[in-house]
């Protein structure tokens, strides 16, 4: 595909043909703030927050979707931009509890007053992504001091019947849920109903989540950029456990959290490490930490005995997480004969914790995923806790990842694989992408073809494999 030649903040740029605005100033380290826009899926361009100025156009361009022409030339941060787009974030605040807006803590809406760091230490504001919020972050860049529009103040039900919860009151209507669980996931839970204003974000006819078809996969909770929909957190239930005296407390520490708390840790400067989390557990109060990846070999221990009979009878699909489970028995009832549903880490850290190291309480440490809805719905732990909720923990009780207090993960005993499935049964990391991993794996004197879905959008197409492994 041939390159076309453009310049975007006096910047000689060259992308391929076809490729968009916000692409090209991406790949060139330009930056266009977004809400509605998530990489792998069509834009809507409706939040209007990527507009640019294109010499030569009538109206301002929105970066997500207009395609780059040969010689085009584009301002993405001139006064006029800039105001167009603090006017979409006044617009949207205006319809929007801003409890964050207004600090009552030191009694000030000026930007410059408010330090975000602080944030977490406080406990005046009642929204759980204070401090994560992208919406919040985009006011503090633009300097969203004062509303000039009437406030209007929503007071719509917040749905609390599920491990997801979704607060209307926070919504921005970007829709990037509703995209993500109808076309990634392919759940088709949540849609907008209504018109204009009074646009509302949910499952159909109202529902509440409980009632809903939801899979409790959370994927929704990654990509809002507000605090519309979450993860509910228990963090001041588990520091409660951790601290009550006689009670043997276990964690699970999974090295997944590590980047994103890299991410979000505003004033982190070296890397963050496992033995640094295992520090920070036990210093708020766990007794014993174990790593995630010596429980995730004891459950494929246990899926291999699971896969090795079912092989016997033919082609396999097989899902670890209890999102997983329900997708397939919901939307592929039809392969019913084929699932294979292997113990999740989580369900084999609750058991073996209990087990093994005489645990009273335990609770799962990871990034944001299905786990919140399995321990939740199942029981086989007491608490799941997702990178953004350690790491409000961690400030709150002073345990921050600290070189000094470093320890190793304790050991959990447990069966370990053969290997004889190859990366068949090894972590499965979730995306937007549309293909599937395929290959082959010899076991014994049999050759199968194998297929690893990141999302459930590639298990439509791979089915034809003997052997699938899903990742809701």
């Amino acid at each position: 595909m041939a390159n076309v030649n453009l310049t975007i903040d006096g910047k000689a740029v060259s992308v391929p043909a076809g490729t968009t605005i916000l692409a090209a100033a991406k790949q060139n380290n330009i930056y266009i703030p977004t809400l509605c826009f998530l990489e792998k899926i069509d834009p809507h361009a409706s939040c209007r927050m990527c507009v640019v100025e294109v010499e030569g156009a009538k109206t301002f361009q929105h970066a997500c979707a207009a395609k780059v022409r040969e010689g085009m030339v584009v301002h993405t941060n001139t006064e006029a931009v800039r105001a167009s787009r603090k006017l979409t974030l006044q617009l949207l605040l205006s319809d929007h509890n801003v409890d964050c807006h207004h600090c009552m803590r030191i009694g000030s809406t000026r930007c410059d007053d408010l330090d975000p760091k602080f944030c977490e230490w406080c406990f005046f504001c009642d929204c759980e992504r204070d401090g994560f919020c992208d919406l919040q972050n985009l006011a503090r860049e633009y300097g969203v001091d004062q509303l000039p529009f009437e406030q209007k103040h929503n007071r719509y039900p917040v749905d609390d019947s599920s491990v997801i919860v979704r607060n209307p009151n926070k919504c921005i209507k970007c829709r990037r849920c509703v995209d993500v669980c109808a076309h990634v996931q392919t759940v088709h839970n949540l849609a907008a109903s209504g018109r204009g204003s009074s646009v509302l974000i949910g499952p159909a006819f109202g529902k509440p989540m409980a009632e809903s078809s939801c899979i409790g996969c959370a994927r929704c909770v990654e990509v809002c950029p507000t605090g519309a929909i979450f993860v509910r957190e228990h963090k001041d239930e588990m520091l409660d456990v951790t601290h009550t005296y006689g009670v043997k407390s276990v964690a699970m520490a999974d090295a997944a959290l590590i980047p994103e708390i890299e991410r979000i840790w505003p004033r982190q400067q070296a890397p963050v490490t496992l033995e640094q989390i295992v520090g920070a557990l036990k210093k708020i109060g766990f007794k014993s930490v174990v790593n995630a990846e010596d429980v995730r070999a004891a459950a494929a221990a246990e899926a291999e005995k699971l896969l090795d009979a079912r092989l016997e009878k033919g082609p396999a699909i097989v899902a670890d997480s209890l999102a997983a489970k329900k997708l397939l028995e919901r939307s592929f009832a039809q392969y019913e004969d084929r699932f294979v549903f292997m113990p999740s880490a989580v369900s084999v850290f609750g058991r073996l914790a209990k087990e093994t190291l005489g645990a009273d309480r335990t609770a799962a440490f990871g990034a944001v995923g299905p786990e919140a809805s399995e321990v939740y719905e199942t029981g086989c732990a007491d608490f799941a806790i997702n990178a953004r909720e350690l790491y409000r923990i961690m400030v709150r009780t002073g345990a921050e990842p600290n070189p000094q207090r470093a320890f190793a993960p304790d050991t959990i005993e447990g069966e370990r694989p053969s290997g004889r499935y190859g990366k068949l049964l090894e972590r499965v990391e979730w995306n937007r992408n549309s293909d599937a991993e395929r290959f082959e794996i010899q076991v014994g004197d049999k050759t199968y073809q194998c297929a690893v879905c990141h999302n459930p959008a590639q298990l439509k197409n791979v089915l034809d494999a003997d052997i699938v492994r899903v990742n809701a």
